[in-house]
């Protein structure tokens, strides 16, 4: 850029998580670049959120921590400086749900068995699913071409294990529905896959977990909910020289002679670069007319949407089942309830003598709920509380929260989708860059990455001129 020329200007579009941290990352790169950060809602922070309840200052209403194996999520809340106020999770034992609470069995890496042992004495699998599971090592190789993370691992470990065990855990994490979503789109299953014939002989070989009570932490979030990350992130953009814009509904992007033009419902913004991170469907609407191929594309992503149910309940009311940080409900025994998760037991900032605090999805990838009534969802979450813990329930705060079409569904193949859109958008649209949970990782360390990875690609194309 030569001297006396206009700053660089980046428009980026959506105001989650994605889009605040790559404003963060461009202006702390490069402070000369003008950063116009567009939300459509009247608040920051798209799918994460913290408020008050019974009594308590903050309760997450959707993710209430981060992962730690993949540090960006980490480094961000270090950088805007929220490393002194990290917390993990006090307990970290989770049970699933078939007939009573069953503790998940010892070594399992999202679902795959470490070790044969601990499956073994486990209640949770017949005799059959243990035996099943244990011939692993001697099933041939097995194909990931097709990319299906249930029919993979079904073949590789039996229904049972599937059903039981792996589809809980990523189901409770995507609110997907594993036979109809990518093996890639789990890497640390998919990195297992291709390490070797065996799915249990890979996992053997990764580093052997820490003895009972010196576990390193794998989760963490700021002792004040998730939008204390959110919050911070954007008070550093801010003072980093960002204009930050609310009320502010994309109606279209468009290419022009000399860059981009982002119309909006107040107005237009022409910039050099735009980020588009928000969800896939509402991105294909804006790139119609523009980059129609690409938007065509997008506009086919499915998302899933579920419910939220925050309890407040007597904790003397809680069965002595009701330990460790929460449950999962498999789909062959699910009516409503996906997962619950003892938020005042996993989180020591939630404990009290007298209240206890349940956080309570319900809905996934082909079951959606929201459009049921407050009342309709505290009835069918009472009634399967009942079912899974034997006890009537009766909260004296209730919170209600719907996050609709909040998760994109990875369905088989979804990376080579990716890679197809960003073909498109490279020959209709340049100066157009994609990040967020519908690309290439849903979690919120992988929407970081992402971020980081877009900021990082346009200060070398700035550099480059």
């Amino acid at each position: 850029m030569s001297t006396g020329s206009p700053p660089v200007h980046v428009v980026v579009v959506g105001a989650g998580i994605t889009g605040l941290a790559c404003a963060h990352r461009l202006l702390t790169l490069d402070p000369t670049i003008k950063v116009t950060l567009l939300e459509a809602s009247d608040r920051i922070g798209g799918l994460i959120r913290t408020t008050p309840f019974a009594g308590l200052p903050a309760v997450d209403e959707a993710a209430d921590a981060f992962l730690l194996r993949v540090p960006s999520a980490r480094d961000l809340a270090h950088a805007v400086g929220l490393g002194d106020v990290l917390t993990s999770p006090a307990v970290a034992q989770a049970s699933v749900w078939r007939g009573r609470l069953h503790p998940l069995p010892e070594s399992l890496l999202l679902g795959v068995p470490t070790r044969l042992a601990p499956l073994g004495r486990s209640r949770l699998l017949s005799a059959r699913g243990k035996i099943r599971a244990g011939l692993e090592p001697l099933v041939p190789r097995t194909s990931i071409d097709n990319d299906c993370l249930g029919a993979y691992m079904r073949k590789r470990l039996g229904n049972e294990v599937h059903e039981m065990l792996i589809d809980p855990l990523v189901g409770s994490i995507y609110a997907a529905d594993t036979d109809n979503f990518s093996l890639r789109g789990m890497p640390q299953l998919s990195e297992l896959a291709t390490e070797g014939r065996s799915l249990i002989i890979s996992a053997r070989k990764r580093p052997k977990p820490a003895a009972h009570g010196t576990e390193t932490p794998v989760f963490a979030a700021p002792i004040g909910g998730m939008q204390q990350l959110v919050d911070a992130t954007l008070d550093a953009v801010t003072r980093l020289g960002a204009t930050v814009l609310t009320n502010e509904r994309v109606t279209s992007v468009e290419r022009t002679a000399t860059g981009v033009v982002v119309q909006t419902s107040s107005g237009s913004h022409h910039c050099d670069h735009v980020v588009l991170a928000g969800p896939a469907r509402h991105t294909g609407e804006w790139l119609a007319a523009t980059a129609p191929n690409a938007g065509r594309l997008l506009r086919e992503w499915e998302h899933a949407s579920v419910v939220m149910v925050t309890l407040a309940v007597p904790k003397r009311s809680l069965p002595r089942a009701a330990v460790g940080s929460g449950y999962l409900v498999p789909k062959p025994v699910q009516r409503f309830v996906t997962a619950v998760s003892f938020a005042s037991q996993k989180w020591a900032h939630l404990d009290s003598d007298s209240t206890a605090v349940l956080r309570v999805s319900l809905g996934r990838d082909g079951m959606p709920l929201h459009h049921h009534s407050d009342d309709e969802l505290q009835s069918f979450t009472l009634a399967d509380l009942k079912m899974h813990l034997g006890v009537d329930l009766n909260p004296s705060a209730v919170r209600v929260t719907r996050w609709v079409e909040s998760f994109p569904q990875y369905r088989p193949q979804h990376f080579d989708r990716v890679a197809h859109v960003e073909a498109h958008l490279a020959v209709e649209l340049p100066t157009a860059h994609l990040a967020g949970a519908s690309y290439r990782g849903i979690g919120i360390p992988a929407c970081i990455q992402q971020a980081n990875d877009v900021a990082m690609r346009i200060i070398d194309e700035i550099s480059a001129r």
